[in-house]
């Protein structure tokens, strides 16, 4: 019965109808408030899809026969699509030691939800869902909040370390500054009980009381390797472009995918600007300025948002639908394994 499992006492003399009834409209209307952030979701999702320069393709198209341009197109919305989702595996090797299991299809709609909320303005409305989404799936906030500090350090320092790729080349003798977010991920793979006191620290700093978690060397060295394999696969989305656009594919390849990391850590720390938008697109024509003319530099870097874009709308969206039926089916096939144990126990006291 409803009334059994809502957690909300019941008055005095009461009957637990007003309870079962009082938990059916909070769940309709957390299902109504589902539907209209599914909506703004969308809107935000196509407004972002349509602000995008789609010309860059007839700029792509022009420079190649039309099918290799294809292939390229393809296998650049295929790596901009796969890196976030092997992000994912990073947020779940630090989740999974901070509490109880939860089956990686839960994770995934976590994950996918606070994924795809990033393109609704402002902050509260994604966080507030992906709350609501992680205590749904068994996720509590404060192991929410530890485990997305955790993964949110590690994304800006293995970008900056993988920008190395590109360092040299780019920043010249200034690569040194550079150089020194390795440091840190250096000592967080040979000392991992290091980062799970500065994240102790931050959170006391935030005054958010709470124990100082426990990360294995295990789970934080499994973390920075899928977080580094991240950068690594969605950085050869620049590669294929610039490819494209006539650029040598050995010598491409290193500066490409370090220039990636490197453009997109320091575009969200600018926070003064929506998504790094231009700061992200100035590192990368620097970068690719050094292969491709500038006029074609500046095609590729327009491209790399559009692509990224489009991958992650499309991953985000077939994924999250993927992981609903996958859910709703199991609901099904778990509750009428209930109901054919409640029989059983029907038949029995008979």
């Amino acid at each position: 019965m409803t009334a059994d499992l809502d957690p909300t006492p019941a008055p005095a003399g009461g009957a637990p109808v007003a309870s079962g009834t009082s938990r059916s409209w909070r769940r309709l209307v957390w299902r109504w408030l589902g539907v209209l952030f599914a909506v703004v979701v969308a809107v935000a999702v196509t407004r972002a899809l349509a602000g995008q320069d789609w010309s860059v393709v007839a700029v792509l198209l022009a420079r190649r026969d039309g099918g290799q341009v294809g292939l390229l197109l393809a296998g650049a919305l295929l790596a901009a699509a796969v890196g976030p989702l092997i992000g994912m595996l990073a947020w779940r090797a630090v989740l999974r030691e901070l509490g109880p299991p939860v089956a990686t299809v839960r994770l995934l709609r976590v994950y996918l939800v606070g994924f795809l909320a990033k393109y609704v303005p402002g902050k509260l409305p994604g966080l507030v869902a992906a709350v609501k989404v992680g205590a749904a799936n068994g996720v509590t906030v404060p192991r929410m909040l530890i485990s997305g500090t955790v993964t949110t350090v590690l994304v800006h320092l293995t970008g900056l370390t993988v920008g190395l790729l590109a360092g040299v080349r780019v920043l010249g003798d200034r690569v040194a500054w550079l150089a020194l977010a390795a440091l840190p991920v250096l000592l967080a793979l040979c000392w991992p009980g290091l980062l799970g006191r500065l994240v102790g620290w931050a959170l006391r700093l935030l005054r958010r009381p709470g124990p100082v978690p426990a990360l294995s060397g295990r789970a934080v060295r499994a973390a920075i390797g899928w977080q580094t394999l991240s950068w690594l696969v969605s950085g050869v989305h620049l590669w294929l472009l610039a490819v494209a656009m006539g650029a040598d594919a050995g010598s491409a390849l290193p500066l490409c995918v370090g220039a990636f990391g490197l453009a997109t850590v320091l575009g969200v720390l600018a926070v003064v600007v929506p998504d790094g938008l231009g700061v992200r697109e100035a590192v990368l024509v620097g970068a690719l300025a050094l292969l491709l003319p500038v006029p074609s530099a500046v095609a590729v870097a327009v491209a790399s948002r559009l692509v990224t874009t489009v991958g992650e709308v499309v991953v985000g969206g077939v994924a999250l639908g993927v992981v609903e039926v996958v859910l709703r089916r199991s609901s099904a096939v778990d509750a009428a394994v209930v109901r054919e144990g409640s029989g059983l126990v029907e038949v029995d006291r008979d």
